[in-house]
């Protein structure tokens, strides 16, 4: 899809089902674009546009035949004053499947074009009716399912990111115009001999900012993403058992043949309220199988950017896998492991001693838990340790605070950052000659904090953006 840029908006327009599609009691059809209102008169039968703001009974019209396909209300929201800053239509009409599809196809047939994924949002952003940042807390709220996902969406809806944003940002311009105007005017009285530190103050205030702000990305990440909880283990030590058991249906193989898990599955869960990331992973073992191997690697590979592992092991096991797996955590300079011991329905006296030793193993208190993925015995406290997690990761997120939810918005502050460490580098040492350096520094760092609310568009961010909304939003 070709992205708009605002001097360049799209001039045609769109329809597009803005409830969910299927049975329901009512459906809006949405429309958007210069000329919607008056492409919508031939489908809702008014002679005459409807009145801005005011819904209206309209008899919704099959352009070619004339036949009455459904009654239904009708609202018009003149430009610019609408959602996507554009003349709007919305038909509420009742939402069986076919009268939903005859409404879409008289639109289509009356010059509409079917509407991208996200494209009236999108339009919304290139007509300065939200920003970027609000647009993302818009999908992010209309996917909740959790209250930790709501409340991330809501912080970025309500603007509080781009706010600081936007004030980070203009302190950086007022450097840098004036850093512009000592070039420019080296021998004005207002610049000339006058030292950088009023410069140097303002983009150490803007560095320790962005510092805090890319501080809240390992809890902003987890509130709208949920918590990424790898399950590591041996082969057949249970640990397809334990996800399916924690997701509530089968959805990972189970086999008592060593090594059935070959690549990893990844699944949302919700966990007491919380939202995690289940992987189940390849068991790790040497083998000789070049397949399994490439398993075992993307296992590492994804414990290493696990939010927590739960070290999955038998009681008959235990001591084996605390040793080898426990000591390749502990080389990798990972956090400790919850143990998890399955099969306890099976594991009599040995039990204890197994969770002594995941005891011993362990050097931050994360101990062993046993559950039994047949009887259901220990999953309770299993799913309260994993709601614990998440509730101490974002228990640090305040309310009236800015935080980052996503790497897009981790990626423009660290850039943003690095360009302001330059400067701070710099700056200290420059006696002029140095300006043009530092002022392209200040330029690109405040392009970054642009990129990231979208004062400054790329149309691969964009893309990126909006491809992961639903139609007719």
């Amino acid at each position: 899809m070709t992205v708009s840029h605002p001097q360049k908006a799209s001039r045609d327009s769109i329809v597009a089902l803005s409830t969910p599609s299927g049975a329901g009691g009512v459906a809006i059809i949405r429309m958007s674009g210069p000329d919607a209102i008056v492409r919508a008169a031939a489908v809702v039968g008014r002679k005459s546009p409807p009145r801005d703001r005011r819904a209206c009974v309209a008899s919704i019209k099959d352009p070619a035949s004339g036949e009455i396909i459904d009654r239904a209300l009708v609202l018009a929201f003149r430009a610019p004053h609408s959602f996507t800053g554009e003349n709007v239509v919305e038909i509420q009409c009742h939402g069986g499947p076919y009268i939903v599809q005859r409404i879409l196809k008289a639109c289509l047939e009356c010059g509409f074009r079917a509407a991208d994924p996200g494209e009236f949002t999108r339009r919304a952003v290139l007509n300065g009716r939200m920003d970027l940042t609000e647009a993302e807390g818009l999908r992010e709220l209309i996917q909740a399912q959790t209250e930790q996902e709501w409340r991330a969406g809501k912080q970025l809806h309500d603007g509080r990111l781009k706010n600081a944003t936007i004030q980070l940002r203009q302190k950086l311009i007022e450097s840098l115009a004036w850093l512009e105007a000592r070039i420019d005017f080296p021998d004005e009285g207002d610049t000339a001999g006058v030292s950088l530190t009023h410069v140097k103050s303002r983009v150490e205030t803007v560095r320790e900012a962005l510092g805090r702000l890319a501080s809240t990305y390992a809890s902003g990440r987890v509130s709208a993403d949920g918590l990424r909880v790898c399950l590591l283990g041996a082969p057949n030590a249970g640990k397809s058992s334990l996800m399916n058991s924690l997701l509530g249906h089968e959805r990972a193989i189970v086999s008592d043949i060593p090594g059935t898990t070959r690549d990893y599955i990844e699944e949302k869960c919700l966990v007491n309220g919380r939202l995690l990331r289940l992987i189940d992973m390849a068991g790790i073992r040497e083998t000789r199988d070049l397949v399994e191997q490439l398993g075992v690697q993307r296992a590492k590979d994804l414990a290493r950017q696990s939010d927590i592992l739960l070290l999955v092991t038998t009681s008959e096991t235990a001591d084996n896998d605390l040793a080898s797996i426990g000591a390749w955590v502990r080389s990798e300079g990972l956090r400790d492991p919850v143990v998890v011991i399955t099969k306890i329905d099976l594991a009599g006296t040995s039990l204890t001693a197994s969770l002594t030793a995941a005891r011993s193993a362990t050097t931050t208190g994360r101990v062993g838990l046993g559950i039994s993925n047949v009887t259901g015995e220990g999953l309770d406290a299993l799913r309260a340790r994993l709601a614990t997690e998440v509730d101490q990761r974002i228990g640090s997120l305040r309310e009236q605070d800015a935080w980052l939810t996503n790497a897009r918005h981790l990626a423009c502050v660290e850039r943003a950052r690095a360009h302001l460490d330059s400067v701070a580098g710099r700056i200290g040492r420059s006696a002029g000659d140095e300006d043009e350096i530092l002022a392209f520094e200040l330029h690109q760092a405040t392009r970054e904090l642009g990129l990231l609310i979208g004062e400054v568009y790329a149309d691969d961010v964009l893309d990126v953006v909006f491809s992961s909304f639903c139609i007719g939003k």
